[in-house]
């Protein structure tokens, strides 16, 4: 995921790190063999285009899925039509240079003020990570503010 962002904020660290608050659609999937490549194909099919997904297991055989499409209205809309129960929540993609413990600097301010996260998903490509952090909608604008994203 390359995402380049105008602006840039130092952490409380020091370290510069770009972040951008990005709308996310929580679904529940099955947590069984093809069942997330079901539900991205389904997707596809809809024409929706992902900017960025995290998906993992919550045990019982069931997964979930945040992903952030880059029309959020055609996301719900798909799964209005596939019958499927979206959750929207708030997601920030954040980037900035790798180092050991960049993405527990990034964490660490909303770990402070107590806001819980949903998901979150993080690599390193050419130097820079990236980071997807998902926390509930009721939290957005508290977590936008710790993270120095627009509210």
């Amino acid at each position: 995921m390359y995402i380049i962002y105008k602006d840039t904020i130092t952490s409380g660290k020091g370290n510069k790190m770009a972040v951008k608050r990005i709308v996310v659609h929580c679904v529940e999937i099955g947590d069984e063999p093809g069942s997330l490549h079901k539900f991205l194909a389904k997707v596809a099919s809809a024409n929706v285009d992902l900017s960025c997904f995290a998906a993992f297991s919550t045990g019982g055989g069931r997964g979930k899925v945040c992903l952030s499409a880059k029309d959020p209205e055609a996301c719900k809309a798909c799964a209005q039509e596939a019958k499927i129960e979206a959750t929207e929540a708030v997601g920030f993609a954040i980037s900035g240079d790798d180092k050991v413990g960049a993405a527990a600097e990034a964490l660490s301010g909303l770990a402070e003020a107590g806001i819980n996260g949903i998901a979150a998903s993080a690599m390193v490509c050419q130097g820079q990570y990236r980071m997807l952090i998902v926390v509930a909608a009721e939290d957005g604008d508290a977590a936008a503010e710790v993270l120095g994203a627009e509210a």
